[in-house]
C-alpha cells in the first residue's frame, strides 16, 4: 500500500465522485480513492451486499456439502474441553450438545449480515475514538462506519476461498471454526495448546489486511498521517490478542 499521504490529505469535493462499483475495485487497487471518496458520499451498501451474499453462498455449500451432523460435531471436537464432555457425556447428553451446538451455528448462519453489521459498529465506535480523539483528526461516526464496512472488504476473498476449501475438504474433518487457509492455526494440529491456536486465528492474512486498510483509510477520511493511523489500529489489534490468549491460555 503505498505512501499517499499527501494525495489523503487533499480536500477532494471538487474531484468527480466515484461510482459503488469503482469505490469497492478501488479498495483493492487503489484504496486511497476510495477513502477519499467516503468523504463526499457515506453509502456503504455495496460492500455490505457483497459480504452478505458471498457468506450466505459460504453457508450453502458447507451444509451441502459438510452436512449439519458433521459440522456440529466437528465444532465441538475443536475444542478440548467440548471433545471431553462429548466423549464422556451420556447419549442424552451427547444429543443435547450436538442440539444446542447445531442451533447456534445455525442462528449465526442466518444471522450472519446483522453480525457484520454489529462488528463493523463496535469497530467503527473505536475507530471514531481514535481518530478524533486520540489522533485529533475531523471526522465522525458515519464515516468511519463506512471506512468499517470497506476496510471489511478483503474478508470476500476470503469467503471465495473458503467455499473452494470446504469443496475440496474432507466432510468427516473440515472445521467451521478454520473454514480456510488464510490463518495459522489451520495448519496447526487441532490438539494445540488453546493459546496457541488463539495466536493462530489472530495471524490471518484477510483480517490483516482489513486492519490495514482501516488505518489507512481511517487516516485519509480523519486527514491525519496513514503511519500514524496504521500504527494505532495495529495497537490496539495487539493489545486484544494478548487479552485473547490469555483468557484462552486461562480456560484451557
Amino acid at each position: 500500500m503505498p505512501d499517499t499521504a499527501s494525495a489523503a490529505l487533499t480536500d477532494t469535493h471538487d474531484s468527480p465522485g466515484l461510482s459503488q462499483i469503482e469505490r469497492v475495485v478501488d479498495t483493492f487497487i487503489e484504496p486511497s480513492k476510495t477513502f477519499s471518496d467516503i468523504k463526499r458520499n457515506q453509502s456503504w451498501w455495496l460492500p455490505f451486499l457483497i459480504l452478505a451474499v458471498l457468506g450466505y453462498i459460504f453457508c450453502g455449500v458447507a451444509v451441502q456439502h459438510v452436512g449439519w451432523e458433521s459440522m456440529t460435531t466437528n465444532v465441538l471436537k475443536s475444542s478440548p474441553r467440548n471433545a471431553e464432555r462429548l466423549e464422556k457425556g451420556t447419549p442424552a447428553e451427547q444429543a443435547q450438545m450436538l442440539t444446542v451446538t447445531e442451533g447456534f451455528i445455525e442462528g449465526f448462519m442466518i444471522g450472519g449480515p446483522v453480525v457484520v453489521l454489529a462488528v463493523s459498529a463496535l469497530f467503527a465506535l473505536l475507530l471514531w475514538g481514535g481518530f478524533a480523539f486520540v489522533l485529533g483528526g475531523t471526522t465522525n461516526y458515519k464515516e468511519m462506519f463506512a471506512v468499517s464496512i470497506f476496510a471489511a472488504l478483503p474478508n470476500a476473498l476470503n469467503s471465495i476461498i473458503a467455499i473452494v476449501t470446504v469443496f475440496v475438504s474432507d466432510p468427516q474433518t473440515y472445521n467451521l471454526n478454520l473454514p480456510s487457509p488464510a490463518n495459522l492455526a489451520y495448519f496447526l494440529d487441532p490438539t494445540s495448546a488453546g493459546w496457541l491456536i488463539s495466536i493462530g486465528k489472530s495471524l490471518d492474512v484477510f483480517s490483516l489486511w482489513s486492519l490495514a486498510l482501516a488505518g489507512f483509510g481511517g487516516a485519509i477520511v480523519a486527514r491525519v498521517k496513514p503511519a500514524r493511523g496504521i500504527l494505532m489500529v495495529f495497537g490496539v489489534w495487539v493489545i486484544y490478542v494478548l487479552i485473547k490468549t490469555g483468557i484462552a491460555a486461562a480456560t484451557s
